[in-house]
């Protein structure tokens, strides 16, 4: 995903499979030009899936955290990324793995 600097957020709609899962499998490339001060979020499921009262946490509220704190520096905007994530979660064990990756375009 890309976080514009104008705050829209844009899907990439190349994917396929998850690297590694099967071996000989072909994946789609693409390419876009970034513009100063844009966001390149990358993340693994975890992030999105886990749950509160049945309700997950979603796509939604990580790209409205991740909107409203975009000015902090990668490391910290990732950390309390997490931080809030894990607010969410609560006493829950986590059952997959949370992996962010976020790059900025200087």
């Amino acid at each position: 995903m890309i976080l514009s600097v104008d705050g829209t957020v844009k899907h990439l709609d190349c994917g396929g499979p998850p690297v590694g899962l099967f071996n000989g499998l072909k994946y789609c490339e693409d390419s876009i030009e970034l513009k100063s001060g844009d966001l390149l979020m990358a993340f693994s499921d975890g992030l999105t899936e886990p749950e509160q009262n049945e309700e997950q946490f979603g796509e939604d509220r990580l790209f409205d955290y991740i909107r409203e704190h975009h000015a902090e520096p990668l490391p910290i905007l990732a950390t309390n990324t997490l931080h809030r994530l894990q607010e969410w979660i609560g006493n829950h064990e986590q059952p997959d793995d949370m992996t962010l990756l976020l790059a900025r375009q200087l």
